[in-house]
């Protein structure tokens, strides 16, 4: 493989130990944060916002933050959070989660200016603990990733997101009461277990999805692909717009990410042979309607590419190419985005080698990293006016 899939997929594996080697640490910060500044009294409103996978991550634990601190949060774009959002909503009983690896999104630091000005709490969760972001934010979560991944479109990076929101949500839950020292310490195992479903489905899924990507990838496959739709809905909704991203991204292989239920008022009418739909499907609320949606798919001559549940017999049943979700019985759906996500990343790579179009395209047209960083790391900050 060239040398960027294999640090892509080192990536990949990476992520299997993650969460074991950051827990103790990361446990701590959340509970310093929370603890020093008083947060599980005084927060009523939670905004956690971002840019791409940030802000997928983000979507990802919209539930979960609601279901285990039992305050009331919303997930918004950088932008809309910032220029939209932050004038009229955010108040001083407010917490604001920005999350950005690099520290250094533009959009996202003027996002915590602004929400600074309407007196919330601030809160940056970024692996580099120097960086803007993190200095102008009142608190900060620092998770650390190697610093010798290299240019490559990011897993560990999002994983880290997810991580670290997780254990704030539980943290502050456990502070505020709304969750037991029991259930706070059944979701960190689980969160540590996960690392075994991880490394399992990655080891199983990597011959799979190979096989698949050359059967309708290639140059000489009877029937190419010309366009992927990618359902998820709950915490996959963000699952599916990682996939999305993770596509553009690796490939240059554009694709469109929509809701389970969506997908029956808008891609319905546009899929057709050639068009495989990729449906995120974990044993929870949306599965039944998922299957729905596979029948629609049929009927439109589509392909159905599923992620499931190794032991799924009926889904597995249904589904044109099925990718297996490994050692994940007994986890409860808001844990799926850190498992359901491995094969999108080992499709977007292996997808990445077979179309030759490795990275960000930076190599072949280096111009291209000069204009995309300029657009995402020195865009203007603007403060917010009087309102």
């Amino acid at each position: 493989m060239d040398k960027k899939i294999n640090l892509m997929f080192e990536q990949i594996l990476a992520q299997a130990n993650l969460f074991g080697a950051c827990s103790e640490d990361l446990i701590n910060q959340c509970k310093s944060i929370i603890n020093k500044n008083n947060l599980s009294k005084k927060i009523r409103k939670i905004f956690i916002t971002g840019c791409g996978d940030s802000y997928f991550a983000g979507l990802a634990l919209r539930g979960f933050f609601k279901r285990n601190t039992g305050i009331h949060t919303e997930v918004w774009q950088a932008l809309e959070f910032s220029r939209y959002i932050c004038p009229y909503e955010v108040k001083d009983d407010s917490l604001v989660i920005s999350i950005s690896s690099s520290g250094k999104v533009a959009r996202t630091i003027e996002g915590v200016i602004r929400a600074n000005q309407c007196g919330a709490f601030t809160v940056a969760i970024t692996s580099d603990a120097e960086s803007k972001l993190a200095k102008v934010s009142k608190g900060k979560i620092n998770i650390s990733i190697p610093d010798s991944i290299g240019l490559v479109p990011g897993t560990q990076s999002y994983h880290a997101s997810l991580l670290s929101l997780y254990v704030l949500a539980m943290s502050l839950g456990l502070e505020n009461g709304c969750i037991d020292k029991e259930t706070f310490n059944k979701l960190i195992l689980n969160l540590e277990k996960a690392g075994d479903s991880i490394r399992s489905t990655a080891e199983v899924n990597i011959s799979l999805v190979k096989k698949y990507v050359k059967a309708y990838y290639s140059e000489d496959s009877t029937s190419k692909v010309d366009m992927i739709h990618v359902l998820g809905s709950g915490p996959n909704w963000g699952t599916a717009q990682f996939a999305s991203m993770k596509f553009l991204e690796s490939a240059g292989f554009d694709c469109v990410p929509q809701g389970i239920e969506e997908w029956a008022h808008s891609q319905y009418f546009t899929t057709r042979p050639g068009v495989h739909t990729i449906l995120i499907v974990p044993n929870g609320e949306s599965r039944y309607r998922a299957m729905e949606i596979m029948e629609a798919i049929s009927v439109q001559d589509g392909k159905k590419i599923v992620i499931g549940e190794d032991d799924d017999i009926e889904l597995r049943r249904s589904a044109d190419i099925y990718f297996p979700i490994f050692d994940f019985k007994g986890f409860d759906e808001d844990l799926s985005p850190l498992v359901f996500a491995i094969p999108i990343e080992i499709l977007s790579m292996f997808l990445s080698e077979q179309l030759g179009r490795i990275g960000f395209g930076f190599d072949e047209k280096p111009w291209l990293k000069e204009e995309n960083f300029r657009q995402i790391y020195h865009s203007k900050i603007e403060r917010m006016r009087e309102v």
